[in-house]
């Protein structure tokens, strides 16, 4: 019972918060010079962050990867092929957050 009254009065302070976000903008063109702005200078923190992230992680898996082949050399092609899809998908994580920072500049 408190858990699902907690997740009911958390979910009303969401939405009572999120209502400013509909609201209507100005008449005579919205005015967007300080908005236009601010997206850029998120966009350029939102690739600087993504970017540690993803060479953090790099660094994390290529560690794993070479102590797990100095502790069982015959298990290379296994331990490689891991390495290489996750290394992949890491790097998809910047490459995303490049393309949604591009779309979104290009659209202000």
């Amino acid at each position: 019972m408190k858990r699902t009254l907690a997740l009911l009065l958390t979910a009303l302070g969401a939405f009572l918060v999120a209502a400013p976000v509909f609201a209507q903008t100005p008449a005579g063109g919205g005015g967007g010079g300080d908005a236009t702005k601010w997206v850029i200078i998120t966009a350029g923190f939102a690739m600087a962050i993504a970017s540690a992230v993803c060479g953090y992680a790099q660094s994390k898996a290529t560690a794993a990867a070479c102590e797990g082949l100095a502790r069982n050399p015959g298990a290379r092609p296994g331990i490689q092929f891991a390495l290489i899809l996750a290394l992949i998908l890491i790097e998809s994580m910047a490459l995303y957050t490049f393309a949604i920072i591009f779309a979104k500049v290009k659209l202000v």
